[in-house]
C-alpha cells in the first residue's frame, strides 16, 4: 500500500503543476479525483473526505482545486507510515480468526423433516385482479 499512496502523490503533484501552469478559469474535479479515487477506501472509507466535490457540471474553481491538491499532497505526505501500516478497509480475508469461539460455534444440523418439500416453481399464484 506504501506503493500506491506513493504513486498518488506523484500523480497529484503533476496535476497540481498543470493547474497553477494554466489560466483556465475551472477544471474539471475528475482530473484530481481519478487519482485520489486509487487509494483503497477513498470513495466510502476512511478518505473520502479527500475526494473534491464539484458543482453540477463537474467543474471546480482552479484556485479551490490548486489549494485542495496542496492539502491531499500535505495529508498524504505527513501521515504516509500510518497509511503504510494500516490495514486495508475491507480486508480480503476471513473476518474472525481461527481460534475465535465465533469461528469454532458449531452449526446446527438441519431437522430433518418427513414432509416432501415444496417446489415453488409450480405453485399455483392467484392472477392479479381476478380473485
Amino acid at each position: 500500500m506504501a506503493a500506491t499512496v506513493e504513486a498518488v502523490i506523484a500523480a497529484l503533484r503533476v496535476t497540481l503543476e498543470e493547474a497553477q501552469k494554466s489560466r483556465e478559469a475551472s477544471w474539471k474535479v475528475e482530473a484530481v479525483n481519478r487519482w485520489i479515487g486509487q487509494l483503497p477506501g477513498s470513495w466510502s472509507g476512511r478518505w473520502r473526505r479527500l475526494v473534491l466535490k464539484s458543482d453540477a457540471s463537474g467543474n471546480a474553481r482552479r484556485d479551490e482545486l490548486v489549494a485542495h491538491v496542496r492539502a491531499v499532497i500535505a495529508f498524504l505526505e505527513t501521515n504516509r507510515q500510518q497509511i503504510a501500516q494500516s490495514r486495508k478497509w475491507w480486508p480480503l480475508r476471513r473476518r474472525w480468526p481461527a481460534n475465535s469461539p465465533i469461528a469454532n460455534a458449531p452449526v446446527a444440523a438441519p431437522a430433518s423433516s418427513s414432509a416432501r418439500p415444496v417446489n415453488l416453481l409450480r405453485v399455483r399464484k392467484p392472477m392479479p385482479g381476478i380473485h
